[in-house]
């Protein structure tokens, strides 16, 4: 039977996975989760339910409120507060609070106010005489009348209702003043309807806009039509709250000035909010602009809201809008960092965030309640998750790239691996320059190997090659290349400067013979190491030699061959450093030629005859 090759089974998948497959596969991943992230918020937000963003979404609004900043209120809606000054200017004939309410809505109502909203829950009986007159006294306008709400833990709809005395009731529309509060208390939504054992409450504020416009409500899904005008509603009923300012932005009256005596050019034709306003009397909420507004304030707002002024909208279509941003900016965000590099790809995310806040900013300004929260929640963790996944590919990628820095210095000299770190097109095309040719092999290599043997023959080249890379590169040099026992380098690869190339590579020439002459191999430890040295220098041809796949930088041309040449040269005379003429014009200190002679001799291979400076081993010795 036949096995299976143990090398396959021992592939992990990833490796069997295609290359070009693997670098989609990071992306796909993260895409594939930050979707499912996706949908784990907006499911529940679009039917309406509380999300754990919700408190940033509401002081992202607050923020939005500040920034577009107060709005103008209906123009007919007006507030008479009931405050201290009120209080304390009240006769001693009206010390009962109900006979004070009774006398200031009589007022009102001899002002010619079209519609009264009273925000005072007159749930308790009084005296029957005061009762009488307060009952009397809203019956000579038409009134709606606060009642409350109260709900259980967690509970949709209204366990009881707090009803006014059945005595007003008679005379006026009792109506719901319950508003929806987040967690800090500010309000904002006002319910227009309220389900209280299955059936529907209206608020105060519709009761008293129906009554002042004389309309018919007519409610949808995701809005309420009175009349000609359509005010847009969220989830149960729920009018979103504009709040047009701080305290005293809907127009406000003391009820101090209608104690005694009517306000007709104030409150003529007008629907007349009245509450109490005065210390330790009242609700009072925070709002984006004020941190202590009257309930009767925000009740006037809402009332505004429903009378012509200025809503804002925030239903089930502007939910469908806010899934729809969400996803984009997150597909967005989670797409920048994965394909960009991180340092361009979190600026472009950021760069977005900022634009998508500004438009919603700008779209609340027009009256779109469009959630940054639920945008910001969705995209950024995701974001966050493809930045960590994305730092730690760049981090691999970084590791492997100096990695792959270290072994290309480990091949090439480190100022040529420093040009092709810095340009890796460095070469890309051939280049011709100036430089200083410098050949180098040991002197009796062969019976040296012999005796040595592969190992002792494997030391002695790595001696020769870090000698020969030590002092080339301490004056300035490149090794280019080792060739077995030699070694080509070059000086001046370096372009500008004051210092003589040929002064360096003469003076790299004699370090090297030096050294070597120190040291000795154990088979014959009295014998120095020698070698044999060639210079020149003159126009060379730079370049990148082989296949496209696999390449060596080199230098080439007639003055490299010339410069390997004389190494034969100084075998024939017996030195160990020849230098042509030209080389030798390119000397600034003229004495190591002192210790050199002149001579002129045929080149294999050229036409002609060559002069050059020849240094025999005991002239270095002696220099």
């Amino acid at each position: 039977m036949a096995q299976r090759p143990r090398g396959i089974l021992a592939l992990p998948i990833w490796q069997m996975i295609s290359g070009r497959a693997r670098r989609w596969a990071l992306p796909l991943g993260a895409v594939t989760l930050a979707l499912f992230w996706v949908l784990t918020l907006i499911i529940p937000y679009m039917s309406g339910r509380a999300g754990f963003f919700d408190p940033l979404e509401y002081r992202l609004l607050d923020v939005r409120h500040v920034l577009i900043g107060p709005r103008a209120a209906a123009s007919d809606i007006v507030i008479v507060a009931i405050d201290d000054e009120t209080l304390a200017a009240a006769p001693a004939e009206l010390q009962s609070r109900r006979q004070l309410l009774a006398r200031i809505i009589s007022n009102i109502a001899q002002s010619d106010a079209r519609v009264l909203a009273l925000d005072v829950l007159l749930a308790d009986p009084g005296p029957a005489e005061d009762d009488a007159a307060l009952a009397a006294a809203l019956g000579e306008i038409p009134s709606s009348i606060a009642a409350a709400a109260r709900f259980g833990a967690d509970s949709a709809s209204a366990d009881s209702i707090i009803w006014p005395q059945a005595a007003f009731g008679e005379v006026a529309e009792a109506g719901l003043v319950n508003l929806s509060t987040d967690a800090s208390g500010t309000p904002r939504y006002a319910p227009l309807l309220i389900d209280a054992g299955g059936s529907l409450v209206p608020s105060l504020p519709l009761l008293a806009s129906l009554s002042f416009g004389g309309e018919k409500a007519v409610f949808g899904e995701t809005q309420l039509t009175l009349g000609t005008r359509d005010v847009p509603l969220d989830f149960g009923f729920n009018m979103p709250l504009r709040h047009i300012g701080p305290e005293g932005s809907v127009p406000t009256y003391s009820a101090r000035d209608l104690i005694s005596g009517t306000l007709p050019d104030a409150l003529s034709d007008k629907l007349v909010v009245l509450g109490f306003s005065a210390s330790a009397m009242g609700d009072r909420f925070a709002t984006p602009f004020d941190e202590n507004t009257p309930g009767m304030e925000v009740i006037a707002t809402a009332i505004s809201q429903l009378s012509g002024g200025e809503t804002l909208r925030r239903d089930a279509q502007t939910r469908q809008w806010d899934a729809a941003l969400a996803v984009a900016l997150t597909l967005i965000c989670v797409t920048s960092v994965l394909v960009w590099p991180l340092s361009r790809g979190v600026p472009v995310a950021a760069g977005f965030v900022l634009v998508f806040l500004a438009s919603i900013t700008l779209a609340f300004a027009s009256g779109l309640w469009l959630s940054g929260a639920l945008a910001l929640a969705v995209a950024l963790p995701p974001a966050i998750a493809a930045s960590g996944l994305r730092y730690m590919q760049e981090n691999l990628q970084a590791r492997k790239s100096e990695q792959s820095v270290a072994s290309l210095r480990q091949f090439q000299s480190p100022a040529l691996a420093a040009k092709i770190e810095s340009d890796p097109n460095y070469l890309m095309e051939p280049i011709e320059q100036d430089l200083v040719v410098l050949f180098v092999d040991l002197t009796g290599f062969t019976g040296h190997s012999q005796r040595l043997g592969q190992d002792g023959t494997r030391n002695l080249l790595a001696m020769f090659h870090k000698l020969t890379a030590q002092t080339v590169e301490a004056r300035g040099g490149s090794v280019f290349n080792y060739m077995g026992d030699g070694a080509l380098a070059v000086f001046g690869l370096e372009r500008g400067g004051d210092a003589s190339h040929a002064d360096d590579a003469l003076a790299s020439a004699f370090d090297l013979v030096h050294s070597l002459s120190h040291q000795s191999l154990p088979q014959t430890p009295d014998e120095p190491l020698s070698c044999r040295i060639g210079l020149h220098s003159g126009p060379v041809t730079l370049s990148r030699l082989g296949a496209q796949s696999h390449q060596q930088v080199t230098v080439t041309g007639d003055n490299v061959n010339l410069a390997s040449r004389l190494m034969e040269v100084a075998k024939t005379e017996k030195a160990v450093v020849v230098a042509s003429s030209d080389f030798a014009a390119g000397l600034t200190d003229g004495g190591p030629q002192e210790s050199a002679y002149t001579t002129d001799v045929a080149i294999r291979g050229r036409d002609g005859r060559v002069q050059v400076l020849v240094w025999a081993k005991d002239a270095l010795e002696r220099s």
